[in-house]
């Protein structure tokens, strides 16, 4: 009872945070939308902040009991936000438009709902990063050794 009690807590708490990063506000042509671009404009803070906050709702769906697969997934969601954040403007477009927590909400409610299922469709999901790593590495591999072999090419003749 009490377990519950607490869980209903965190997952009031991710919803909060959520809807204050992601989708608090409503813009013009009704584009929702939170405070997360917006800090993001902020230079160096903006983003460690939201990041931050982030990180803390994949805290407490960790103490709520989600999954390592589901607690990855939330974390790549983060990631791929922080990721394309690095790109001037781009990055701030992105973050009107990917809402990472929002996802990682509707992940955890999914989750909720549906524990073995949501599981394997994050062990799907993970195993296709890596495989797709995988194939960059060897594509990276691949043209490494032919650019390689055209300068051994290049500089023997």
């Amino acid at each position: 009872m009490e377990n519950e009690k607490v869980n209903t807590q965190h997952e009031r708490s991710i919803k909060k945070i959520s809807s204050f990063l992601d989708s608090k506000f409503t813009g013009p042509f009704g584009i929702k939308f939170g405070l997360d671009p917006i800090l993001g404009l902020i230079p160096g803070i903006g983003d460690v902040v939201t990041t931050l906050l982030s990180l803390y709702i994949i805290f407490l769906a960790y103490l709520m009991g989600v999954g390592p697969f589901v607690l990855t997934r939330m974390l790549v969601n983060i990631l791929l936000e922080n990721l394309v954040d690095m790109i001037p403007i781009v990055g701030n477009i992105f973050d009107f438009v990917w809402r990472a927590n929002n996802k990682n909400l509707e992940l955890l409610e999914k989750y909720k709902e549906s524990p073995n299922k949501q599981r394997f469709i994050s062990q799907v999901f993970i195993l296709s990063i890596f495989v797709f790593f995988l194939f960059l590495m060897g594509l990276s591999f691949y043209a490494s050794f032919y650019f390689l072999k055209g300068l051994k090419t290049y500089f023997s003749s």
